[in-house]
């Protein structure tokens, strides 16, 4: 059953990071919710190689969720980051929350300030809470990277 409440899960340029994906599932089985994937990545024209392995790690969180039977859905955005996410949000008005799970520093006023990071110029114009799940052991964290 696909539910109406969505989570955003939020991903750039083939990386992630282990415990936003398992956030995101734990999350989406406590509200009884699906996973939306958005994978945000730079031009796939300019490089064959990382469009391959963004799709194969999308292909692998894909599988890691469904495997815990949350229902997900998953789409790959080249372009502007802050242009395509912002579209999306645009197709997809019904998530209850956004879980980042990009670079690590997303939300810092002095990447605001310095123009370093296309998500905290954008995060004001976001309708729903976003979270930046982190490990709080780095060897467990290690180890369930290496599982997806």
């Amino acid at each position: 059953m696909i539910s109406d409440k969505w989570i955003l899960l939020v991903l750039e340029d083939g990386a992630f990071h282990s415990e936003s994906v398992y956030y995101a599932i734990n999350l989406a089985k406590r509200i009884d919710c699906s996973i939306s994937v958005l994978m945000l990545a730079a031009n796939a024209e300019c490089d064959p190689e990382g469009l391959n392995r963004e799709q194969g790690i999308v292909k692998k969180i894909l599988n890691a969720i469904r495997a815990e039977k949350v229902n997900v859905q998953a789409k790959i955005r080249y372009g502007d980051k802050a242009s395509e996410f912002l579209k999306h949000l645009a197709d997809n008005p019904s998530f209850a929350v956004t879980v980042w799970g990009g670079g690590e520093e997303f939300a810092a006023e002095r990447n605001i300030k310095k123009g370093k990071n296309w998500f905290a110029k954008i995060k004001v114009n976001i309708r729903c809470p976003v979270v930046r799940p982190t490990a709080k052991d780095k060897s467990k964290t290690k180890h369930k990277q290496k599982e997806l």
